[in-house]
């Protein structure tokens, strides 16, 4: 008799963009809405650190029916402390899951590029978030 094992990938795929402005993170929001259409929504998250103090991080949340996608732009700033230490240079940090074989990065970047409230937009690694992946994207 044949064994098979059945291996469950219980991680979400993503891409992950770095985000510098100078804007609040509901402006931001608004601005996304604006250019792409989308229909944000604040949500909070509260993450505790070392010595127990919960911080409270901006998440806003879209999702596009349509295409399977998940759009996710979280403030990565709180009270001076940096929920994603890694990416401490980026104020905020905008996650894209779903069908993320059929997104196109490169157009989202420079569509971000050619709108003067954003100083810098570029694609960064996933790795830093997957800590944060379920309660990020678990509704």
């Amino acid at each position: 008799m044949t064994r098979h094992k059945l291996v469950v990938d219980d991680d979400y795929e993503f891409i992950s963009f770095g985000i510098s402005c100078h804007l609040k993170d509901f402006r931001v929001a608004w601005h996304l809405n604006q250019l792409f259409g989308f229909n944000m929504m604040r949500s909070d998250i509260r993450v505790p650190d070392k010595e127990g103090f919960d911080h409270e991080y901006g998440m806003f949340r879209h999702r596009d029916e349509d295409n399977h996608l998940h759009y996710i732009l979280l403030n990565n700033q709180s009270d001076g402390i940096s929920l994603i230490r890694p990416y401490k240079q980026f104020n905020l940090l905008m996650l894209v899951e779903g069908y993320i074989d059929m997104f196109n990065s490169e157009q989202f970047i420079e569509k971000l590029q050619h709108d003067e409230s954003f100083q810098l937009v570029m694609e960064v690694s996933s790795e830093p978030l997957k800590k944060f992946q379920f309660m990020l994207f678990e509704d």
